[in-house]
């Protein structure tokens, strides 16, 4: 009898020592604070911005200003110098802050809250603490919060005042957006099984849009973004036009047309456009050429997918491309009627591309469109990421004895078809762009079809470049599951096929398959841990 020996999965190992950190929810909770001085203010304010129904226990000799102010204004409520037992008995109390210097008196009070399941935080006493405090800043909905699970609380509000400095502003005002936003989807696609959706579209906007772009999210712009979204493939959800116009809003076209411009000949042009590669997405892999064009231009308009490091290089208007799948054409002509009325102008206008302007990039067709328009774009090449996401996560494209030539396609046809698809070579690495979002539909063509192995390994490599790159990789087979498993694509992402990607795999480290930033180690390069790796999730469960 022959056993089948099932590879265990590749899971983070937990680290024990740390505090399960939440986001507690105190508006039908009764919070009780021993103690009167500064201290037990803090623990008052705390628990009043969350709403919770706050009393206090302390002498009112030697209570500090603030509290005797709350006392006076009704905002808590006072019951005592002293502490009493009767007050837990009589569920007064959910959650107690001990803010007393006494320990006998806070040992017994805390004894008395353990007997009754009552979570208590006693100040300078963590071996009497169910919670600790967090340092925590707020902007409106947005709060971070710093913890040293007690060990170095004066740090923790060093570390806050570091974070909060390095935050962009308005970030409160961008959570608020696009709170209303995901309210809107939900209305207008309100279905079950669109949940996943929704939060994967959602999460789009907020990894592409800058901060300050989130934060004045106009009500047209949410109209545009929702049109986008019903146009978006896999949109099924029925009657849509009649839930939008129970809303409020008018049914809204389902393609959006764009006026077509009229070549206009024999007039003497003065401005001039510049198609950009932007490379993989770190800023220090644009080329000066690149880096000079942008920093001189008087309109950029940039692919969606740009990532936030080289948008922030931009010093004039920016314009970033509406384009979601199967909204792609309309964007696309409508830049191209933004860059001819600003050139007619006398505008230096930069086309700004993710990777190379050639490689999928419609650069070619921009070209010819421009031309007819009297215009002649001069092209600043870019480092593509079908070579440069590759060799950042450590898979060599072509290796002596492995893999003599490399093949790069997409996954994406015309008006978001399946693209003819290569046949199988044992000795090519495949490179394919634009797949992700088919995965499943591509990698059962590749085995079923065009006879590649089930167990062929092949990465998914996201973010190329950035600091939150990560791959996922394993087999034709699994890599579906295995995406799904650490929650789903996050893009700009590209799939490698081929035995090209073990060479330079340690087995013994990293297994044969998981997640991880690079196949990498040593100075420089990033580390193989799945510590820092992407999840897309909801962590609030408001989806």
């Amino acid at each position: 009898m022959t056993t089948t020996t099932i590879p265990l999965p590749r899971v983070p190992n937990p680290q024990g020592g740390a505090s399960l950190m939440i986001a507690l929810q105190c508006n039908t909770k009764k919070v009780l604070v021993v103690g009167n001085n500064s201290i037990a203010a803090s623990r008052v304010l705390s628990s009043l911005e969350a709403d919770a129904t706050v009393s206090l226990v302390g002498p009112k000799e030697n209570m500090c200003s603030e509290l005797l102010y709350r006392i006076q204004q009704q905002q808590i409520q006072w019951l005592g110098d002293k502490f009493d037992i009767n007050i837990l008995d009589n569920n007064l109390a959910d959650l107690v802050f001990v803010c007393e210097s006494n320990r006998e008196f806070a040992t017994l009070i805390a004894q008395a809250c353990h007997a009754r399941r009552i979570p208590i935080n006693v100040t300078d006493a963590n071996d009497l603490c169910d919670f600790f405090m967090t340092s925590t800043y707020r902007d409106q909905s947005l709060q971070i919060a710093v913890s040293t699970n007690g060990q170095a609380s004066k740090l923790s509000n060093r570390i806050r005042r570091h974070v909060a400095a390095s935050l962009p502003a308005n970030l409160g005002d961008a959570v608020r957006r696009v709170g209303l936003l995901r309210q809107k989807v939900r209305r207008s696609d309100p279905s079950t099984a669109a949940s996943g959706r929704r939060m994967k579209w959602l999460a789009q906007i907020c990894e592409y849009w800058s901060m300050d772009r989130l934060a004045q999210l106009s009500n047209r712009d949410m109209e545009d973004l929702l049109e986008a979204y019903q146009q978006d493939e896999g949109y099924e959800s029925v009657g849509k036009m009649e839930r939008l116009s129970s809303l409020g809003a008018p049914p809204r076209p389902q393609q959006i047309q764009q006026p077509q411009e009229q070549p206009l000949k024999k007039q003497k042009k003065q401005g001039s456009i510049i198609l950009v590669g932007a490379g993989p997405g770190d800023p220090n892999l644009l080329t000066m050429a690149a880096h000079k064009a942008i920093q001189e231009a008087d309109l950029v308009l940039a692919d969606k997918i740009v990532p936030a490091e080289v948008i922030a290089l931009v010093q004039c208007e920016l314009r970033i491309a509406r384009k979601f799948p199967g909204n792609a054409d309309a964007a696309q002509e409508e830049f191209n009627k933004m860059a001819i009325e600003a050139m007619d102008q006398g505008k230096r206008v930069v086309r700004l591309k993710q990777g190379d302007p050639y490689l999928f990039g419609r650069g070619g067709e921009e070209v010819l469109h421009f031309r007819k328009f009297g215009y002649t774009p001069q092209v600043i090449p870019g480092i593509s990421s079908s070579v440069a996401a590759p060799l950042l996560a450590g898979i060599p494209l072509t290796h002596r004895s492995v893999a003599s030539q490399f093949l790069v396609t997409t996954g994406t046809g015309a008006k978001n078809s399946l693209a003819p698809l290569p046949t199988f070579d044992a000795h090519r690495t495949d490179v394919f762009l634009m797949a992700i979002h088919r995965l499943s539909a591509l990698t059962q063509d590749l085995i079923q079809k065009q006879k590649y192995p089930a167990d062929l390994p092949c990465a998914i490599i996201e973010r190329a470049s950035c600091t939150d790159q990560r791959i996922v990789w394993g087999t034709l087979e699994n890599i579906v599951q295995l995406l799904d498993s650490v929650g789903g694509s996050r893009p700009p992402g590209l799939l490698v096929v081929g035995h090209a990607i073990n060479v330079l795999r340690e087995e013994e480290e990293h297994g044969l398959q998981g997640v991880a930033s690079t196949f990498l180690s040593g100075a420089g390069a990033c580390s193989s841990n799945a510590d820092n790796v992407l999840q897309l999730h909801d962590p609030e469960s408001v989806f």
